[in-house]
C-alpha cells in the first residue's frame, strides 16, 4: 500500500486526528474536505484505512464523530462501500482476534464498531442515499463476501471446536445482525440486478452463493437471528442465478426441488401405520434384522424419540402378529412373528434402556400395552376365544422375556396384566459365549439347542449368535466334518434359518462358507474321497438352501464381482457347456463320470462311483459339470446307446448325499428343456419320476432331497405345467406336478398363487394395493386402538413384479393427492414406509422415484399438486436412507463424559447449527485465506447438495417468486424499512452526551498544518 507512506495520506490523517480533537462536527466538514481532496487526491481505500486508523483500540469505546465524518466520506464519494468494508475488515479483530482475547473486548458494552458501520451502510443503501454504482460493484461485493466469508468461517471453527457448546455474546450477536442487514440492503436492491451484465459476474457468481448460504445455515439460522433464511431467499432471485433468454430465472434442480416441497407443507409425521408396513415387510423377505440396522432405522424415524419410537415397536409387533393371525397364515408365519416379539424386541428394549433408563422404558412399555387391542374380533367370531388367548400368552410371554434381560420389573407386570403374576417360571439366561464353549467341544449339543429356537422364552437371540460364530469359527479352523454336522442338523430344521435371520446379516453367516467352498483345496493323495465330497455337499446344499429361501444375491453377501464357486453353479446350472467348449480335463472328468454312473457289469447292475472317479475332479468342477452331464446322459437315451434302466439305475447315484446337491444343476437343466421332442419328454419324465420320488429311509438324506426340492420345486413345477398345457395326456407329469406343489411356497418371502389371483381378481392389482394402502391411512388417521387393516408387503413385491414399479409409484402419488387435511403427513408416511420397506423391489422403487424427479423439464410440465406431491415423497424417501447410527454407551472420561450428556440433552452439533451438511465444502471454507477466497470466487460451483430456504410458495412453471420477494418488503423489496432505519438511528449517536473529549483542553498538541490548517473556527 504505497499511499501509506505518501505525504497526501498523511496530510489527511493530520487533518482528521486535529478535527477529531477539536471534536469539529460533520457538515462543518464538507467544503474543507472538497479542498483537501483538490489539494492532496486521494484513493477511496486510503481515505477509509485512514478514517479506520483512527478505531479505538481493543479495550477502548469508538469515538461517535467517527462514524458521522464515514457518513460524510461516504455521501460526498470521497470513499465506497467496498472501500470502507475492506478497511474495516484490515483493523477488525473478528479477522484478527485469538481466542484469548475474546472475552477481553468491549467491556463497556457499547455496539461495536463493525456493527455501527454495518447499520449506517444498511441505511444509507436503503434510502439510496448510497446507490451501488455499476463502477464500485466489483469491490463492493468481494469486501461484503470477504465479510461473510470471515464471519462464517470464525463461527463454525468455534461450533466445531467446542462440539456444539460456543454460546454467542450479544456484541457478536448484534454484529451478525447488522452484517445480514447490510448483505439484504445491498444484494437485495433491484439495481444490483445489473451486476449480471458485467464480465466478471459469471466467474464469482457461484462463490457469491456459496457464502451467502454458509453464512445463513451457519451463523444466522445457528443464532435464531431474524434474518435466518431470508439471505439464502436471495440466492433465488437474479442475479445470483441464471436468467435464460426468456428472461426468467434458471434454477438448479435442487432449488426447484427445494421450492416444491414447501408447497401445502405439513408437519412431518410418525404414523403407526407407518412401522407396521416396515416391520411386516422386515418379517417376511430378505433379513433386516440386526440390532444396531433396526435401532438406526428407527433412530432416523424418530429423531432420537426413544420414548415414542419404544411404543411404536411394541404397537407394530403386536399389530403384525394380529395381521398374521387374522389373514390365516401358516403356523410357521405366526411363529416367526411370535418370537420376534418376545425373543428379539426384548434384546432390543434392551439396548435402549441404557439410553433411556429402565423406569422411562417401564413406563413407556406400560403405555403401550394401552393401546394394543387383545380381543381384535367380536366376542361372538369363529375362533375369537383362540386369537385373544394366543396374544394375551404372546404378552406374557414378552413381559417374561422382558425380566430376562432386566428390561421391567415383576411388579410392572403385575400393573401390566392387572392381576398378581404369580408362579411365573424361572428361565436360565443364555449367552452366547458359554453356547459356543459347548457347541465347539461337542457339536451334537447343537440339535438340542436348534429346538430352543422354537421357544418364546428370550434366550433365541443367544442361540442364533451362537450358530453364526459357530459357523464361522469352524470355518476359520477348516473344520469340514464338524461343518457337515451343523449344516446336516441345520438343513433339518431350515426353516428355523428364519428366526436365525432375526440377529444377524447373510454376509455374516453365509460368507465363511462361501469363500470355505471357493477355496476348497482337493487332496488327490488321500486314500478316501466319498467324506469330503459329503463334507462338501453339506455346506454347499445348506448354503444353496439359505440363498433360495431369502432370494439372495453376491450383492446381498458383499461378493459382487468376485469369483466364487457358489455363484458360478446359481448362474450356470440351467444350461450345459458344448463337448468342444470343455477343455481337456473336463472332458476326461465328464468321461470318467459318465462311466461311472452307466458302466454295468456283466449282470447288468452299475459298478458305482469308485474313488478314483473322485480323485481326478474336485468336487467344484463336478458341480459345474453336472448339466452337461445330464445333457449327455438324455442324448445317449435317445440315441440308444443306453437304455432307460441304465439311465436311471446311473442317476439315482446321485440321491446318495455325497451328490444329492447335484440334483439342483440337473433338475434346473429340466426346467429349460422345451418339451417339443417326444422321445425326449418321456425320458426326462422318467428321469424326474426317480430323481422326485427318492426310496431312502434315512432321515439326513429325506432332509437333504427335502433342501433340494424346495429350491427347485416352483420353477420346475412351472415347466412341467407347461407340458400339460402341450399334452394333457401326460399323467405322470401331473403326478409329479401334484407332488412339487407341496414344496412350492414354502420360503414365506413370496406370494401364494390364490393370493396374487385375488388380488387381480378386479383385472388390476393397482385396485387392491390402493385400496389396502388407502385402509392404512385410514386406520392411522382414526387414532383408536383397533386391529390393523390386514396388509402383507408381499403383494407390493408381486405387484412390482407383475405391473412394474411405475404404477405402483402412481398409484401412491394418487392416493397422497386424493388425501386430505389433516391426514395428509400420514399419507405422506404411509407412502414413505412402502417405499422404504425392505424388500427385493425397494431399491428398484426408490430408482423409479428419483428418476422421476430428476427429469426437471418434465417435472415443470406437471401441475403445481403432481410435482409438489412427487418431491414432497421424493424427500421423505432419501430422508429415511441417512441412517442414524446408534452407539451403544460406554464408561467414559470426564470430558467426553460431560460431551456424551449434552448430547443426550439435544445440546450437541446435529441439534445447533443445524444442517451442517448443506455446506458444499466446510473444511475448505474453514480454510480458506482472503486470496483463497479470491480465487475460489472465479470458480464454477454446483448447487447439488444445498439446500434452498423454506419458501411458502414458489411456482417454478412461472417462475415468479412472490414470496421470496415478499421477504423483502420495500429494499426495492422493502427490507422492513421502518425497523431498520429505527435501527440505525440509534446508533448514529452524536449527542454532546456522548463527546468523550468535552471539558478537556485540546488548545495544545495539535500539530503545525501549515497551510493546510483551514480556519475551522
Amino acid at each position: 500500500m504505497p499511499w501509506l507512506e505518501n505525504s497526501s495520506y498523511k496530510r489527511w490523517q493530520l487533518a482528521f486526528t486535529n478535527a477529531l480533537h477539536r471534536r469539529i462536527e460533520a457538515d462543518e466538514l464538507k467544503r474543507p474536505l472538497r479542498e483537501l481532496m483538490q489539494r492532496h487526491k486521494l484513493p477511496g481505500e486510503a481515505v477509509a484505512r485512514m478514517l479506520m486508523g483512527l478505531r479505538a483500540r481493543k479495550s477502548g469505546s469508538d469515538d461517535p464523530l467517527l462514524f458521522a465524518y464515514a457518513r460524510l466520506l461516504l455521501s460526498e464519494g470521497h470513499l465506497g462501500t467496498g472501500d470502507l468494508l475492506q478497511a474495516l475488515l484490515a483493523t477488525s479483530e473478528l479477522a484478527n482476534e485469538k481466542e484469548i482475547t475474546r472475552s477481553k473486548r468491549h467491556a463497556s458494552g457499547l455496539p461495536t464498531c463493525e456493527e455501527r458501520i454495518f447499520l449506517l451502510l444498511a441505511e444509507l443503501h436503503l434510502t439510496e442515499a448510497l446507490p451501488v454504482e455499476p463502477a464500485r460493484m466489483q469491490k463492493t461485493t468481494s469486501a461484503l463476501v470477504r465479510w461473510l466469508h470471515v464471519v462464517h468461517a470464525r463461527e463454525y471453527n468455534a461450533q466445531l471446536e467446542s462440539a456444539g457448546l460456543h454460546a454467542l455474546d450479544m456484541l457478536a450477536y448484534g454484529t451478525y445482525e447488522a452484517l445480514a442487514s447490510l448483505t439484504a440492503s445491498v444484494f437485495g436492491k433491484p439495481r444490483f440486478q445489473s451486476v449480471d451484465l458485467q464480465p466478471w459476474w459469471e466467474g464469482r457468481r457461484t462463490a457469491v452463493v456459496r457464502e451467502m448460504r454458509n453464512f445463513d445455515v451457519h451463523v444466522l439460522q445457528w443464532m435464531q437471528s431474524q434474518w435466518a433464511g431470508r439471505i439464502q431467499a436471495l440466492t433465488l432471485l437474479p442475479p445470483f442465478v441464471e436468467v435464460g433468454e426468456d428472461g426468467r430465472p434458471v434454477l438448479a434442480q435442487q432449488q426447484i426441488l427445494q421450492t416444491l416441497a414447501q408447497e401445502n407443507i405439513t408437519p412431518a409425521a410418525q404414523s403407526r401405520a407407518g412401522l407396521y408396513i416396515w416391520l411386516n415387510a422386515c418379517l417376511c423377505s430378505k433379513p433386516m434384522m440386526d440390532d444396531l440396522g433396526m435401532l438406526g432405522y428407527l433412530q432416523t424415524r424418530y429423531n432420537g424419540d426413544n420414548q415414542m419410537l419404544t411404543v411404536h415397536l411394541l404397537h407394530a409387533s403386536f399389530d403384525v402378529l394380529t395381521n398374521r393371525v387374522l389373514s390365516a397364515r401358516s403356523a410357521h408365519e405366526v411363529k416367526v412373528v411370535r418370537s420376534f416379539t418376545c425373543n428379539k424386541l426384548p434384546l432390543l428394549l434392551a439396548l435402549l434402556a441404557s439410553f433411556m433408563g429402565q423406569v422411562i422404558l417401564e413406563t413407556c412399555i406400560q403405555s403401550a400395552f394401552l393401546s394394543i387391542v387383545m380381543d381384535p374380533i367380536p366376542p361372538i367370531s369363529a375362533g375369537s376365544l383362540a386369537v385373544t388367548e394366543m396374544l394375551k400368552r404372546t404378552r406374557l410371554e414378552f413381559l417374561q422375556a422382558c425380566i430376562l434381560h432386566g428390561v421391567v420389573s415383576e411388579s410392572t407386570i403385575g400393573m401390566i396384566l392387572q392381576e398378581s403374576p404369580s408362579g411365573l417360571p424361572k428361565v436360565p439366561k443364555y449367552t452366547k459365549e458359554n453356547l459356543l464353549n459347548q457347541c465347539t467341544n461337542n457339536v451334537g449339543r447343537l440339535e438340542s439347542l436348534t429346538a430352543e429356537l422354537q421357544s418364546m422364552r428370550g434366550n433365541a437371540g443367544a442361540v442364533s449368535l451362537c450358530i453364526v460364530d459357530l459357523i464361522g469359527t469352524l470355518c476359520a479352523s477348516k473344520d469340514t466334518m464338524s461343518l457337515k454336522s451343523v449344516c446336516n442338523i441345520l438343513i433339518n430344521h431350515i426353516e428355523n434359518m428364519d428366526i436365525v435371520m432375526q440377529y444377524t446379516q447373510p454376509a455374516t453367516l453365509l460368507g465363511p462358507l462361501c469363500m470355505l467352498l471357493k477355496d476348497w483345496v482337493h487332496d488327490q493323495d488321500q486314500s478316501e474321497f466319498t467324506p469330503a465330497y459329503e463334507e462338501f455337499a453339506s455346506m454347499l446344499l445348506f448354503t444353496l438352501a439359505v440363498l433360495h429361501r431369502y432370494q439372495l444375491t453376491p450383492e446381498d453377501l458383499g461378493m459382487s464381482g468376485l469369483d466364487v464357486f457358489l455363484f458360478d453353479i446359481l448362474d450356470e446350472s440351467s444350461t450345459c457347456t458344448s463337448l468342444s467348449d470343455l477343455g481337456h480335463e473336463q472332458n476326461q472328468q465328464l468321461a470318467k463320470w459318465l462311466e461311472g454312473l452307466f458302466a454295468t457289469d456283466d449282470q447288468g447292475e452299475t459298478s458305482g462311483i469308485s474313488d478314483e472317479v473322485m480323485r481326478q475332479c474336485p468336487p467344484q468342477a463336478f458341480y459345474k459339470l453336472v448339466p452337461t452331464l445330464f445333457q449327455q446322459s438324455v442324448m445317449a437315451c435317445k440315441a440308444n446307446h443306453l437304455s432307460p434302466t441304465i439311465l436311471k439305475n446311473g442317476l439315482e447315484l446321485l440321491l446318495e448325499p455325497f451328490l444329492l446337491p447335484s440334483l439342483v444343476g440337473g433338475l434346473k437343466w429340466v426346467i429349460g428343456r422345451s418339451w417339443e421332442d417326444n422321445n425326449e419328454v418321456e425320458i426326462i419324465l422318467q428321469i424326474l419320476e426317480k430323481l422326485l420320488r427318492p426310496s431312502s429311509n434315512s432321515a439326513d438324506t429325506q432332509a437333504m432331497h427335502r433342501a433340494v426340492m424346495v429350491t427347485v420345486a416352483e420353477p420346475l413345477e412351472h415347466s412341467l405345467q407347461d407340458l400339460l398345457r402341450q399334452r394333457p395326456e401326460k399323467t405322470v407329469a401331473a403326478g409329479l406336478s401334484a407332488l412339487l406343489r407341496q414344496y412350492v411356497d414354502s420360503t414365506g418371502s413370496s406370494c401364494h398363487k390364490a393370493e396374487i389371483e385375488k388380488w387381480a381378481a378386479a383385472g388390476d392389482m393397482t385396485h387392491e394395493m390402493r385400496h389396502v394402502v388407502r385402509g392404512l391411512i385410514t386406520w392411522a388417521a382414526n387414532g383408536t386402538p383397533t386391529a390393523p387393516p390386514q396388509y402383507q408387503h408381499q403383494m407390493i413385491v408381486a405387484m412390482h413384479d407383475i405391473s412394474g414399479p411405475q404404477r405402483i409409484m402412481n398409484a401412491l402419488l394418487s392416493l397422497m393427492r386424493e388425501t386430505e387435511y389433516p391426514a395428509m403427513a400420514i399419507a405422506l408416511d404411509v407412502c414413505t414406509s412402502v417405499i422404504c420397506a425392505p424388500s427385493s423391489v425397494s431399491n428398484t422403487l426408490r430408482q423409479q422415484l428419483a428418476l422421476e424427479v430428476s427429469d426437471t423439464d418434465s417435472l415443470l410440465k406437471r401441475s403445481m399438486s403432481q410435482a409438489s406431491t412427487l418431491v414432497r415423497l421424493h424427500l421423505s424417501v432419501e430422508s429415511r436412507l441417512v441412517v442414524h447410527q446408534l452407539e451403544i454407551p460406554f464408561p467414559l472420561p470426564q470430558q467426553q463424559s460431560t460431551d456424551q450428556l449434552m448430547q443426550d440433552l439435544g445440546l450437541s452439533g446435529p441439534v445447533i447449527g443445524a444442517d451442517v451438511g448443506q455446506v458444499d465444502n466446510p473444511a475448505q471454507a474453514l480454510q480458506m485465506t482472503d486470496d483463497d477466497l479470491q480465487a475460489a470466487m472465479e470458480q464454477p460451483l454446483s448447487l447439488d447438495g444445498v439446500t434452498a430456504p423454506a419458501l411458502q410458495s414458489l411456482d417454478p412453471v412461472d417462475v415468479q417468486l412472490e414470496q421470496a420477494q415478499g421477504f423483502f418488503g420495500g429494499l426495492g423489496m422493502d427490507l422492513e424499512h421502518q425497523a431498520l432505519q429505527n435501527n440505525v438511528t440509534s446508533m448514529s449517536v452524536q449527542n454532546a452526551d456522548d463527546d468523550i473529549f468535552a471539558g478537556l483542553d485540546l488548545s495544545g498538541g495539535m500539530g503545525d498544518l501549515g497551510e493546510d490548517d483551514f480556519n475551522f473556527g
